[in-house]
């Protein structure tokens, strides 16, 4: 401890007196915090199966077909649905789900929103985080229970109140009580393309969209191979298609899971742009920073140069200097990381306010592996870049020629 204390206390000292520059770098490198923060927690959601798509290199989404002449031939009817599925007999959870865009009454005001009608099995093949309450099931949906799971930014937007238990919601002449909260998910890793709100399918009536189609997901269990898997949704469908005297286009090696569309080429572009939006987030601030850090560490040229007179080597002396940038780099990146969310929801709620997007998350959370993996190392690279090569430069200038008055 008091070897760390040799260092921070001078450097305190020189933060206190010099507060102009410490603002500076702090408003500097939490500014580039809020953007790298953001970046490295979108390259997480875009990078592997993130929740509630936990499970997504085994759920294989069945929407839309096409016959062996290349022609669309639609998806599973919502009269059939029951009929398909015990079709997939050795699959212990499939899900239905249809969105559709509908006004919400609720509270009194009208709140437009993406409305998922869903099966129980919804629940169990993609993994949310409930906040309050709990899933609806198989059961619900037969006993045709009016019920609803929302966000926790629906319930805020609903109901002024993350917990929303117990409130009602209207929509399509039917009312319906909020049983379940669940964390919002990211517009990136979302099963349910812009739907905040989730409903038994039984009550869905089609409206606006008219197209009577479900999209399935099928989740594989964990005993069993995904090449086996996927052979036998391919039988389940081709059966399923032979019945109404169609061909259809779907061989086993066809079938996808939603695992690997996470890490298609568009978003394998989007990892790439990634690292080269945080690249310029470290570079570009690291350089203003640098400029300035560069005479600042010069006022200091002489104290380091009589320190080094009586015994101090280069090495006590570059750390004496870059243990000040370190100080305010860690200060401004806290500051940083703390403010990346606030922040995204402000520039959300501005730019898509007014649109069915402006219900959505682009990012719902930081997780703590995004602070210990890219974070943390993101500060020590950014301190080193603004602050290491003034500290260098001071510590390695000659002794007397900073004595006699060089150049500074």
């Amino acid at each position: 401890m008091k070897k760390i204390a040799q260092y921070f206390r001078p450097a305190l000292y020189n933060i206190m007196h010099n507060k102009g520059y410490a603002l500076f770098c702090i408003l500097g490198t939490a500014l580039t915090f809020i953007f790298i923060t953001l970046v490295l927690q979108l390259m997480r959601i875009n990078g592997s199966n993130y929740p509630p798509m936990t499970h997504a290199d085994r759920i294989v989404r069945l929407e839309y077909f096409n016959d062996t002449e290349g022609k669309g031939i639609g998806g599973i009817r919502d009269t059939e649905t029951n009929a398909f599925i015990e079709s997939l007999n050795d699959f212990e959870h499939v899900s239905l789900c249809h969105g559709n865009f509908i006004n919400i009454m609720a509270n009194g005001h009208f709140h437009s929103s993406g409305v998922a009608f869903v099966s129980g099995d919804f629940w169990k093949v993609f993994d949310f985080e409930f906040l309050y309450g709990r899933p609806f099931s198989k059961e619900d949906c037969d006993n045709r229970k009016q019920v609803v799971i929302i966000t926790e930014d629906m319930s805020r937007k609903f109901f002024n109140t993350t917990n929303g238990i117990g409130k009602k919601i209207k929509f399509q002449q039917r009312e319906y009580e909020v049983i379940g909260i669940v964390k919002s998910p990211s517009m990136f890793a979302s099963p349910a393309d812009m739907c905040t709100v989730w409903t038994p399918y039984v009550f869905n009536k089609f409206i606006p969209n008219s197209s009577y189609m479900y999209t399935v997901d099928v989740l594989a269990p964990p005993t069993m191979p995904m090449e086996e898997a996927k052979e036998k949704i391919s039988r389940a469908v081709f059966h399923y298609f032979e019945n109404k005297n169609k061909k259809v286009d779907f061989p086993a090696q066809k079938v996808k899971t939603i695992g690997p569309s996470i890490s298609s080429d568009d978003r394998n572009m989007l990892q790439y742009g990634g690292i080269a939006a945080l690249f310029l987030f470290l570079l570009i601030p690291a350089l203003n920073i640098l400029s300035l850090g560069i005479t600042n560490a010069g006022n200091r040229a002489e104290e380091i140069a009589v320190r080094r007179t009586f015994g101090a080597s280069w090495t006590y002396s570059f750390f004496l200097i870059i243990s000040e940038n370190m100080i305010l780099t860690a200060i401004g990146a806290i500051i940083g990381l703390s403010l990346a969310i606030p922040v995204m929801k402000v520039i959300q709620a501005n730019i898509m306010q007014g649109s069915l997007m402006g219900n959505l998350s682009l990012v719902s959370g930081i997780d703590l592996g995004v602070i210990i993996i890219g974070v943390l190392p993101a500060t020590i690279i950014f301190s080193l870049l603004s602050g290491g090569i003034p500290a260098y430069i001071i510590a390695k200038r000659r002794i007397a020629e900073v004595l006699k008055g060089g150049s500074k």
